[in-house]
């Protein structure tokens, strides 16, 4: 299977190689290339990621800025280290490297000094944005990730700032020190990574197709159980604003899905309003 591309760039100590880290979890087959002390520019990491709908393969690649970690530089160093690097990513030798991305990670450290770094890292990073589409070709995602380094801590102000600011500019904000779900029950944290990942419509993908079989009998099944109810005078009191509250759901999610993935999504939750009934 041909590998997905996923590009993660930012300063030192901004956690690339713990974003990277993350999918160790699901893929103990997971290599990442020799890690070098004076920059971690050109690491890659080849892994996978499986859900029950797809498994692909993703090669991670780890590009920083500056050119060597044990440069001393101010804020505004690094963001002309960053601009030069966006020089790069767009010269006509890297079209092929552009072309076979499929998502951006930038990340950078919360704790981070300067008070106009968040601004200006925002503002190349939302030019990066605007000419990948003016390319076209781009189906990628982009995202912002806010780290902080090991055993440190964010004022939560500090974060919910960092938040407001980030989702002005129209971009995707993660905020990698937090997990679960918030007041909305929308996932967050490195929780809202993975979702990310998993609903993004990869370039190359293999479909996990069940044993038909198995399905039609497992139909067949759930069908008289639904049959069973509906003829059962004590069990006639079904909920129906809950019932439509699941279609929405479902029909929310699906919309996440790419098209190939949405018929099988269709029949499981086709089972599971039978069952509910």
């Amino acid at each position: 299977m041909l590998p997905n591309h996923v590009l993660i760039i930012g300063p030192p100590n901004s956690g690339k190689l713990r974003i990277a880290d993350l999918f160790l979890e699901n893929d103990v087959k997971t290599t990442r290339s020799e890690i070098d002390e004076d920059s971690h520019s050109g690491i890659i990491q080849v892994t996978s990621l499986s859900t029950k709908y797809y498994t692909v393969s993703l090669k991670l690649m780890i590009d920083e800025y500056p050119s060597s970690r044990h440069k001393l530089s101010e804020d505004e160093d690094s963001i002309k280290e960053l601009i030069e690097w966006k020089n790069e990513f767009f010269t006509h030798e890297a079209d092929e490297l552009r072309e076979a991305i499929d998502g951006i990670i930038f990340t950078f450290n919360m704790n981070t000094g300067e008070s106009n770094f968040l601004s200006n890292l925002l503002t190349q990073v939302d030019d990066i944005r605007a000419r990948l589409e003016e390319d076209g070709n781009w189906n990628g995602f982009l995202a912002i990730i806010g780290t902080v380094p090991t055993g440190e801590g964010v004022e939560l102000f500090k974060m919910d700032q960092i938040e407001d600011e980030v989702l002005t500019r129209g971009l995707e904000f993660i905020n990698f020190e937090k997990s679960g779900t918030n007041e909305y029950r929308e996932l967050v944290g490195k929780d809202r990574l993975k979702e990310l990942l998993e609903t993004h419509d990869w370039s190359n993908m293999e479909l996990i197709r069940d044993d038909e079989n198995k399905y039609q009998n497992s139909k067949i099944r759930k069908f008289l159980e639904m049959q069973t109810s509906l003829l059962n005078e004590s069990d006639r009191n079904i909920d129906l604003e809950q019932m439509f509250s699941k279609i929405n759901l479902a029909r929310e999610n699906a919309s996440n899905l790419p098209q190939a993935e949405r018929e099988k999504y269709a029949k499981e939750m086709v089972d599971e309003f039978m069952e509910f009934i």
